[in-house]
């Protein structure tokens, strides 16, 4: 028998590789209601996911940036709606992926490209945009489904 990893000269047996540890899958679901007062419920929320998951500091923090700001767009954008806004939360070894519903709302496709002003200074630039455009910079995907007026954000942040 050939030398090898996991064999020992002299010796036919391999021996057993320890396995890598791996995160557990896991998914929670959540509503929250339509108000800038859900946010520190919300943050609750999706910490306690990524606690859960072990999921590294570094990446917990574009995963709250972005569910933060698709949130405040979601109460800001559609103030007469009473419809509360699911969050789902899941991570598995590679990624954490996080989904948003919005419910009864007209589209807004949170995914498309828009020119942002990154050059001027913050008092001579248009309102608006940036903290999309930061999202794109921060996480892996973003993407966006409207049916029957109902708006579906998804994106994905990696855990490496």
């Amino acid at each position: 028998m050939a030398h090898g990893v996991g064999v020992r000269p002299g010796c036919h047996r391999r021996r057993p590789l320890s396995p890598l540890p791996t995160r557990r899958h896991l998914e929670m679901q959540q509503k929250f209601a339509r108000s800038y007062d859900s946010l520190k419920e919300i943050y609750d929320f999706a910490e306690s996911v990524l606690d859960s998951a072990d999921v590294a500091e570094a990446v917990r923090y574009p995963v709250h940036f972005a569910v933060e700001e698709l949130f405040t767009n979601m109460v800001k954008y559609n103030p007469g709606n009473d419809h509360e806004i699911s969050l789902v939360v899941e991570t598995d070894d590679a990624n954490v992926t996080v989904t948003m519903i919005d419910y009864d709302v007209e589209a807004f496709d949170v995914s498309a490209r828009r020119e942002v002003d990154t050059e001027s200074p913050l008092e001579k630039r248009p309102v608006g945009g940036l903290g999309l455009h930061l999202i794109r910079h921060m996480v892996d995907s973003l993407n966006y489904h409207y049916a029957d007026r109902q708006s579906k954000i998804t994106f994905t942040k990696g855990l490496s």
